[in-house]
């Protein structure tokens, strides 16, 4: 029964359903606190909602048990990065690079750290690696337009949001991306 729950719980953290999976997730870490997947799974949904001390006690556990799990170091570096440590985050982040090889997200993922820590260069090259392949993750483009932007690169901006905008994402950012596009074609930015 908990293999089925949490199969349910791992496609609804992926499409986004974050509070039904954590309930999901909760009720069978009561029957079964040890159950290693549930507990990765927790700390994946507690970094996804900004819980991020409890995030970081749920993965350092997992991983104490379970070194060669990327995706487990791919939410604790996001959680240290939502928590502002830059330096534990890049570790953790690479850490699930080498572990992962090629995941598109962590590859964003170190893309939008380096952004922050103002490595320009290195930030577009992992958000270009990402976007080659992965070219249809919403995350990844906006990274992508922002990436160009930061660069001056407008008419690369617009194009980024082009494709996005035939994408399926929140509508936050859609608006986002639209005011942006706008203020390229009226030469705002």
């Amino acid at each position: 029964m908990n293999a089925n729950a949490i199969d349910i719980a791992e496609n609804l953290i992926l499409t986004g359903y974050l509070r039904e999976a954590k309930k999901i997730l909760s009720t069978i870490l009561l029957d079964e606190p040890d159950n290693d997947r549930a507990v990765c799974y927790m700390g994946i949904v507690l970094t996804e909602t900004g819980e991020n001390e409890k995030a970081i006690k749920t993965l350092d556990y997992y991983i104490r048990k379970h070194k060669d799990n990327a995706e487990a170091w791919e939410a604790l570096g996001c959680a240290w990065f939502k928590k502002g440590d830059l330096t534990q985050a890049e570790e953790y982040l690479l850490r699930a690079e080498d572990l992962s090889g090629e995941s598109p997200s962590v590859l964003r993922n170190i893309g939008v750290l380096y952004g922050i820590q103002n490595k320009p260069d290195e930030s577009h090259s992992y958000i270009m690696k990402s976007y080659d392949l992965n070219p249809y993750d919403y995350r990844t483009l906006y990274a992508l337009t922002y990436s160009h932007l930061n660069a001056k690169q407008y008419e690369d901006a617009k194009s980024v949001i082009e494709e996005a905008l035939y994408l399926d994402f929140p509508e936050d950012i859609r608006k986002e991306l639209e005011l942006i596009y706008t203020k390229i074609q009226i030469n705002w930015i």
